[in-house]
C-alpha cells in the first residue's frame, strides 16, 4: 500500500502472479482428478463390454450390464466437463444441431432419473442450427438436466424443449420440483452459490452453464416460483441457413492386420487397465510384454530379443514427454509403431497432445481400442 492507501503496481502484480499460480494449481488438479477417474472408467466400461459379449440376450444379468455401461458413459461424460474446464484453448465453434445432442444426452441420462421422474421432449422437427462447441453444449444440457432432478427428490415430470424464436433457436429445461423463491433466484448463476446440502453439489453447475451460454453469444432466463417448479431457456443466435452442420467424419475401416505372431508392448502404470489391456490383446493373439513404468519398459524392450511390433503407452504428463520417451526406445528399434493412451487429454489435437502416434481417450471400448491397433498395425510408421 501506498501512504494514500492505493495499491501499488507491485502489490497488483503479486496478487497477480498469485491469482495464475492458484489457477495453474487447479488446472493440474482437476487433470490429476479427470485421469484417475478415466482410469477406473476404462476398466469398469471394458470388462462391461466383455460380458455383455458373453451375456445372451434374454440373460437377466444383461440388463444389469447395460446398466453398468450406461453408468460409466455418463460417468465418462463427466470426466470430460472436468478436463474441458480445466484447459485455456475453448474449442473452435461449429454448426450443431441441439435436437440430436439432447437425443444424446437423455439416453445417457435417463437411468439416473429413475422410475419416479417422466422425462418428456418436445422437439422442433425443423430447428435451426446454432454456433457453439457441442460437447459444452452437452454439458449445459447435463447440467440442466441434473439439476432438475435435484429439484424434484419424490419424483415429478422433466420437460426438455426446442424451437425457433424469431433470429434465435430456444433450449428449455422445466420441471415440477420445489422451485426457488426470489432471493434465490437473484443468486443463482454465482459461482460457488448452491441450496443443496453438503456434498451433493459444488455450486459450479449453474455457474459454467452462464458461461457456456454467454461465451457462445446466447442468454439464459429462468422462471420460478417456491413449490411450483423451474424452467430454464436458453436462446443461442442461429446459424444462417447456408451453413450446414458439421459432422465427424467416417472412421476409415480398420484394414487387416494379422494378429498372430505379434508383439505389442504395453506401458501402463495403473494395474488394472493394463490387465485389461492384456486380456484384450490375448483375445486376438498377441503375444503381450507388459511393463508398469517406463524404466521398466525401456529395460524390457532391449533386454527382449525379438520383434517388438507396437507400443502401447499411457501418455502422463507432462504429454510433451511421451514423445521424448518413444524416441530413446526407437534408437534401437526403429520399426516400433505406437499408440498412446491418456486419462488427462480429450483429443489428439491438443496442443499439449504428443504426435509420434495416434491418442486413444480413456476411457475407451473394447472395439475402438482393437480398431485403434488395427490402423496402427495396417499403416507405414
Amino acid at each position: 500500500m501506498t501512504e494514500g492507501g492505493a495499491v501499488s503496481a507491485r502489490d497488483q502484480s503479486a496478487r497477480l502472479e498469485e491469482a495464475l499460480a492458484d489457477n495453474a494449481s487447479l488446472r493440474r488438479h482437476a487433470s490429476s482428478v479427470a485421469h484417475d477417474f478415466n482410469n477406473l472408467l476404462a476398466v469398469i466400461t471394458g470388462y462391461t463390454e466383455m460380458m455383455l459379449k458373453r451375456l445372451r440376450a434374454d440373460d437377466p444379468l444383461r440388463r444389469n450390464a447395460e446398466a453398468i455401461k450406461r453408468a460409466t458413459e455418463w460417468g465418462a461424460a463427466l470426466a470430460q466437463q472436468i478436463l474441458s474446464g480445466s484447459r485455456r484453448t475453448i474449442p473452435a465453434p461449429v454448426p450443431v444441431d441441439l435436437n440430436q445432442l439432447v437425443g444424446n444426452v437423455t439416453r445417457v441420462l435417463q437411468p439416473l432419473l429413475g422410475d419416479s421422474i417422466e422425462l418428456v421432449t418436445r422437439l422442433s422437427p425443423s430447428l435451426a442450427r446454432v454456433s457453439a462447441n457441442p460437447h459444452r453444449i452437452g454439458q449445459v444440457i447435463m447440467n440442466l438436466v441434473v439439476n432438475a432432478r435435484d429439484a424434484m427428490p419424490s419424483g415429478g415430470r422433466l420437460t426438455i424443449e426446442t424451437s425457433n424464436v424469431g433470429q434465435a433457436v430456444m433450449l428449455a429445461v422445466g420441471d415440477t420440483g420445489y422451485g426457488m423463491d426470489d432471493e434465490t433466484r437473484a443468486r443463482l448463476f454465482e459461482p460457488y452459490f448452491t441450496t443443496k446440502e453438503p456434498g451433493r453439489g459444488s455450486g459450479l453447475g449453474l455457474a459454467s452453464v452462464y458461461d457456456v451460454v454467454t461465451q457462445c453469444g446466447g442468454q439464459i432466463s429462468v422462471t420460478s416460483d417456491a413449490g411450483a417448479g423451474s424452467t430454464f431457456k436458453i436462446y443461442f443466435p442461429r446459424v444462417p441457413e447456408t451453413a450446414t452442420l458439421v459432422e465427424a467424419p467416417a472412421p476409415p475401416p480398420a484394414p487387416a492386420a494379422a494378429a498372430e505372431g505379434r508383439t505389442v508392448l504395453v506401458v501402463e502404470n495403473e494395474r488394472e487397465v493394463r490387465d485389461l489391456i492384456r486380456e484384450i490383446l490375448q483375445l486376438q493373439n498377441y503375444v503381450v510384454l507388459e511393463a508398469g513404468d517406463r524404466d521398466e519398459a525401456l529395460a524390457l524392450s532391449q533386454q527382449h530379443g525379438s520383434r517388438i511390433d507396437l507400443m502401447v503407452v499411457d501418455v502422463g504428463i507432462p504429454p510433451s514427454f511421451a514423445d521424448e520417451w518413444v524416441v530413446r526406445v526407437r534408437a534401437s528399434r526403429p520399426e516400433i509403431k505406437v499408440l498412446y493412451v491418456s486419462g488427462y487429454l480429450s483429443d489428439s489435437a491438443s496442443a499439449e497432445a504428443p504426435k509420434l502416434g495416434p491418442l486413444l481417450q480413456k476411457p475407451f471400448t473394447v472395439g475402438a481400442f482393437t480398431k485403434a491397433i488395427g490402423l496402427v498395425l495396417g499403416r507405414a510408421k
